[in-house]
């Protein structure tokens, strides 16, 4: 990371984080808080805490650097849109969190951050094609997500799309 700064520290990038939601106060993160966040629970705003996860997941992008607390982001100029869900394995949440994705695409987005798996879905399978061809005004987001916990096979859907970053 400490190379990569003298080329960007990623100013101008907004990274959705699609997860349990990011602390919007957070003394590491709220500098770099996008004004913009959604819970796919209750379909509005703003993003709702769902678990510790998502703003763990959200300090390895946006933690501050220089700022005598807690560690710095590989991104530490990014802004952060906290996007929230349960994130449970189950048919209603790839719907949620395909709508989401979606969200993310429809408002800016320019990286989606996803350290979650999920049984497969045509809604979430479609929303990841539109993030990676229609994002970012069509040059397409960048997607990733995790691979999973198992150390074995990438899961779903780490696996579904070669473009993804995995």
């Amino acid at each position: 990371a400490c190379d990569a700064w003298s080329l960007s520290t990623g100013r101008k990038i907004t990274i959705a984080i699609i997860d349990q939601g990011v602390e919007l106060n957070h003394p590491d993160l709220h500098a770099n808080i996008h004004e913009l966040s959604f819970d796919t629970e209750n379909g509005s705003s703003p993003s709702v805490v769902r678990g510790e996860h998502g703003t763990a997941c959200a300090g390895i992008f946006g933690s501050i650097r220089n700022n005598n607390t807690g560690i710095s982001g590989v991104a530490p100029e990014c802004r952060i849109m906290s996007i929230s869900s349960t994130v449970l394995v189950n048919q209603a949440t790839s719907m949620r969190l395909g709508n989401g994705i979606n969200w993310a695409v429809a408002h800016g987005a320019d990286v989606i951050s996803n350290s979650w798996f999920n049984i497969q879905s045509n809604i979430l399978d479609d929303a990841i094609t539109n993030a990676l061809s229609t994002g970012r005004n069509g040059l397409g987001c960048i997607v990733v997500f995790a691979t999973g916990n198992e150390n074995t096979n990438i899961s779903y859907p780490a696996n579904s799309n070669p473009s993804i970053l995995a």
